[in-house]
């Protein structure tokens, strides 16, 4: 039969696991933030742009067909733009999905441990 010494180093190891895993995981949320703002703000960004090109052209150009012929081309440039940045984001979700899965991974693991350690404490 385990002692209550035993029993309470069991449950601060298992305390001191599980506050390292949630510590890891704030962390691992805080860069996910940071890097989905980024690409947010690269985005917005883009907008912003296209807003701009689109303001000079209509400001500048007198002509009609030239006027057309500057939307299209603005339009078109956003478009890809905004495509690229749509892959880069879902570059980064895939690499933050590998992240989570590694720390779930790391998680289950660590637990297992705990639990082998504990049973053979018993």
């Amino acid at each position: 039969m385990k002692t209550s010494t035993v029993n309470l180093e069991i449950l601060k190891e298992f305390g001191v696991a599980g506050f390292e895993a949630a510590r890891n995981l704030g962390e691992l949320n805080l860069r996910t933030w940071e890097k989905l703002v980024a690409k947010q703000t690269e985005t917005f960004g883009l907008f912003v742009d296209a807003g701009i090109e689109m303001f000079k052209a209509t400001t500048e150009l007198k002509d009609v067909k030239e006027l057309v012929n500057v939307e299209m081309e603005v339009a078109k440039q956003f478009g890809e733009n905004l495509v690229t940045k749509g892959r880069e984001t879902l570059q980064v979700t895939t690499d933050v999905r590998d992240d989570y899965r590694s720390w779930v991974e790391q998680g289950v693991e660590v637990f297992t441990q705990q639990v082998e350690k504990s049973a053979k404490a018993a």
